[in-house]
């Protein structure tokens, strides 16, 4: 068994060294920019003694990831942008990462992780409401297209889940009035890496 061992971790260890012979490694700054829609079906109240309805939703999201890349397939760094939600403007701040998965050598598929705070920094309450932010969590898959270590094109499904929270005047009897929010979309997102 020790030596079945041993001989794998040499397997491993020389195709790791040929590999890194064969491709010269630097890490340099990389930007994923995308713009897209959010999908998604949504539950509410039209008004205090109403019956539910239920409606399809499609949002604008702008998004920008800025970081390092680590090694040749994964890359590293913060992501931020702009949810224009139906009664929300919410700015994510979180942290994020881009690992390639597979692929030819100009066309390689990826996988995408986001997680952290959606702000409330550009968005306007009426007045008596109060918006706060939430939780943020955004996985997702893609292909791009063009030069590994030059700009390319981008394709990302992703599922988002942004928390939010929202403080409402009281109507007639009541003493308090809050909303709990959970933004679950499906999103769709175009744009450009480098």
């Amino acid at each position: 068994m020790k030596k079945l061992l041993s001989l794998c971790m040499i397997s491993l260890l020389a195709t790791g060294l040929t590999l890194a012979q064969e491709v010269p490694f630097k890490r340099h700054y990389v930007n994923h920019t995308e713009l897209g829609g959010l999908f998604g079906r949504v539950k509410y109240l039209p008004y205090a003694g109403a019956t539910q309805v239920v409606e399809n939703r499609l949002n604008l999201t702008l998004q920008t990831f800025n970081g390092m890349r680590i090694n040749p397939r994964l890359s590293a760094g913060l992501t931020t942008g702009l949810d224009w939600y139906t009664t929300a403007l919410i700015t994510p701040i979180a942290a994020g990462a881009r690992y390639d998965l597979a692929g030819k050598r100009n066309v390689r598929f990826f996988a995408t992780a986001d997680a952290g705070y959606g702000l409330v920094w550009f968005h306007e309450d009426n007045e008596g409401y109060r918006t706060q932010g939430g939780m943020m969590l955004n996985p997702g898959l893609g292909f791009r297209l063009g030069r590994p270590d030059g700009a390319a094109f981008t394709i990302t499904l992703s599922y988002k889940r942004q928390e939010a929270f929202v403080t409402k005047p009281p109507l007639w009897d009541q003493t308090e009035r809050f909303e709990t929010r959970e933004y679950n979309r499906m999103s769709l997102r175009m744009g450009i890496t480098f």
